[in-house]
């Protein structure tokens, strides 16, 4: 295999690609603001695609807890670079050509990220400053001894966690997860991949706010790849030391 062929399917098989009973899902290169990943979901309509980001960009504005009180300037803002809004809040494109499916892909996803950033900009923010945010400084006046950002080398990647303390002989990282489902993946993700690392000594502590919507399915889903904990419970420094 050439050296040019071996780069063309390191690209494919590093883009995740999932049937779907409508058509299929493709991550994107693109990511939110917040880190959260996009998701572009393509259909079947003839011999065209019609794509769409699955709400991706109004997922972001809830990570934000923002309020927007009007769609007519995202619309107007999408409309022109050739890009819709559903009434669901999907971003969307028609009419593309199966050979230019890649390039459909990329351009719903900077459509999604150009419509969250706008929203963003134009939305009302909440007083209560994000909750990455309110954890880093609990944990920071807390366990001075730990860092924000904390980088750590699992089995498969490098993963950074809003907050990590050495723990007796234990590794505590803590990430803030809100409840959309990019947010809880990713999570699950790091935490799984940084536990399964030769040597590991880590403990992923997932870290929520009661007060957001969580329904109890989504909250028992962060099992697989750590423990929930409250936000006050970091702060009051209750840490469990196993997981």
């Amino acid at each position: 295999m050439t050296d040019w062929a071996r780069i063309k399917t390191a690209i494919c098989e590093g883009r995740e690609f999932a049937l779907t009973d409508a058509g299929c899902r493709v991550l994107a290169d693109t990511m939110m603001p917040s880190g959260a990943l996009i998701y572009v979901h393509m259909q079947l309509r003839g011999d065209r695609i019609f794509a769409h980001d699955g709400g991706a960009a109004f997922d972001e504005l809830a990570r934000h807890a923002a309020e927007i009180t009007s769609l007519r300037g995202v619309r107007q803002h999408l409309k022109e670079t050739g890009f819709r809004l559903t009434d669901e809040g999907f971003v969307w494109r028609d009419g593309v050509e199966v050979a230019d499916a890649a390039v459909g892909i990329s351009l719903v996803a900077d459509a999604s990220f150009r419509a969250a950033q706008y929203m963003l900009a134009h939305a009302k923010l909440p007083s209560v400053p994000p909750l990455d945010r309110r954890l880093i400084e609990g944990a920071r006046a807390r366990y001075p001894s730990g860092h924000a950002n904390y980088a750590v080398q699992g089995k498969n990647r490098q993963h950074t966690f809003d907050f990590g303390v050495p723990l007796g002989d234990r590794l505590i990282l803590l990430q803030a997860v809100t409840p959309d489902s990019s947010s809880i993946a990713s999570a699950i993700m790091k935490g799984l991949d940084a536990k399964e690392a030769p040597g590991s000594n880590v403990v992923p502590l997932f870290v929520f706010d009661p007060a957001d919507r969580w329904q109890s399915g989504s909250l028992s889903m962060l099992d697989f790849g750590g423990t929930a904990l409250e936000l006050d419970a970091v702060v009051e420094g209750h840490l469990p030391l196993a997981a």
